[in-house]
């Protein structure tokens, strides 16, 4: 088995068993406190990898690092309004079941700005791919 595909199927069991436990944390908490608490939860992670980027970039410096830098970041900031909107669906009463796999349905949101900014092109069936996607948003909503 190849280690990406490892790795790969590890994210599906843990982001498959943080939407469940997502919503057993929504019927106490509203979504605010919700993300002020994952972000808090990930704080030892945090520290991890800090060390663990510390070991292995220590003395080395690359070329459009601040600009990365930027990106990161706001990557996270996206990510935590995201997960603040997710955790607010849940909130108001939407199912796990089917709030989860509506919204891990984003990359929908990534092929469209990748076709405008990064000008990327699409195969007929990619095309098939994307509108079956959001037949699947629609008949999850159903």
């Amino acid at each position: 088995m190849p280690l990406w595909l490892l790795w790969s199927l590890a994210t599906i069991v843990l982001w498959g068993t943080w939407g469940m436990v997502s919503k057993i944390a929504s019927t106490g908490v509203d979504a605010y406190l919700n993300q002020l608490f994952y972000t808090a939860g990930l704080t030892p992670l945090m520290a991890f990898v800090a060390w663990t980027v510390y070991r292995s970039k220590a003395g080395r410096k690359r070329e459009g690092q601040a600009a990365g830098v930027f990106w990161a970041f706001l990557t996270g900031i996206l990510g935590g309004l995201g997960n603040i909107a997710f955790f607010e669906a849940l909130v108001k009463g939407g199912k796990a079941s089917v709030v989860a796999p509506v919204t891990a349905l984003f990359p929908l949101v990534t092929v469209l700005l990748a076709l405008v900014f990064l000008r990327e092109r699409l195969s007929r069936v990619q095309w098939l791919g994307l509108g079956l996607a959001f037949a699947a948003i629609y008949l999850l909503s159903a």
